[in-house]
């Protein structure tokens, strides 16, 4: 089980630059990207877009690429001689005024504007900045996919659990159908024979008409029903569904159904506290199936 919640991120560093991506994703019933490139890598997108639909199916799923230069302190020191040699010889004619101070050092003279500049370090090579990407983007998808099955098996009991007190709801159900119907018949009739008195009507016919009312209280074709589907989602928590949350959230829709009729059936006490707790149950379900992959 995968979750759709989770973290990602790699930094690689090479001599001009450092590149990280980072991917974050939260629940969304569909594959919806977000990606943010530099400039220097807008033409990946199409990459990024076709490596996230090899790993996921659902999941609002973020990506943001970041560059950073790690040379700006490289650039060289370049003298304009022709600059420094005319502030030479004006310092000399200077000199040789009356008064004036003769010393000049060389970080004096540096320090004159147009005499030294540092010049600007190398651009940073893209195909090398691809191949740096590349692989990134590789292995941050990659974290994404373990983080978001780490989640996964988080939520892994929380739906064994719930389809265990599901089927544990429906086993007593099961065995009291039969008692129930009877019990319903027998509840018919005395209320038909209150309302009647000594009128007299045909037995045979109201006899037949109290067996189909009890009759349609018995939801033995729900309960089982339930069943297989309960079978069928554990089967499929066990199997490699790539589109798990989406075939448990089609199952989990039945169930509901189920017991929906399930409870507008019933007029047992017992039988409606059952359905209540399986509704909650399959609410929980619901809920936390929105964040499956």
């Amino acid at each position: 089980m995968e979750s759709m919640t989770g973290f990602g991120t790699n930094t690689i560093h090479r001599e001009t630059f450092s590149l990280t991506t980072e991917a974050r994703s939260v629940n969304h019933k569909t594959l919806s990207p977000s990606i943010s490139l530099p400039e220097a890598l807008s033409s990946c997108e199409d990459k990024v877009q076709t490596y996230l639909r090899k790993l996921f199916t659902r999941g609002r799923v973020k990506v943001i690429v970041r560059v950073d230069r790690t040379d700006s302190g490289k650039g060289e020191l370049v003298l304009n001689e022709d600059v420094l040699s005319k502030y030479i010889d004006g310092a000399l004619r200077l000199f040789k005024e009356p008064g004036v101070d003769s010393s000049l050092t060389a970080g004096e003279l540096l320090a004159l504007p147009g005499v030294a500049v540092v010049s600007s370090a190398p651009d940073i090579d893209l195909e090398q900045l691809e191949e740096a990407f590349d692989e990134s983007i590789r292995i941050c998808l990659k974290e994404l996919k373990k983080s978001r099955r780490r989640e996964g098996r988080v939520l892994l009991p929380v739906f064994t659990d719930g389809f265990a007190a599901l089927k544990e709801e429906t086993g007593p159900i099961l065995e009291d159908q039969e008692v129930n119907v009877g019990e319903r018949f027998a509840r018919l009739s005395t209320r038909i024979e209150k309302l009647i008195g000594s009128a007299d009507i045909d037995e045979g016919r109201m006899l037949q008409e109290l067996a189909i009312l009890a009759d349609r209280s018995d939801v033995s074709e729900e309960v089982h029903r339930l069943l297989c589907h309960i079978d069928h989602a554990v089967e499929t928590l066990e199997g490699d569904d790539s589109d798990m949350g989406r075939t448990l959230g089609f199952i989990i829709q039945e169930m509901h159904r189920e017991v929906n009729t399930l409870g507008s059936k019933c007029d047992d006490p017992d039988l409606s506290r059952r359905v209540v707790r399986m509704k909650n149950v399959l609410a929980s379900l619901k809920e936390q199936v929105a964040n499956v992959q």
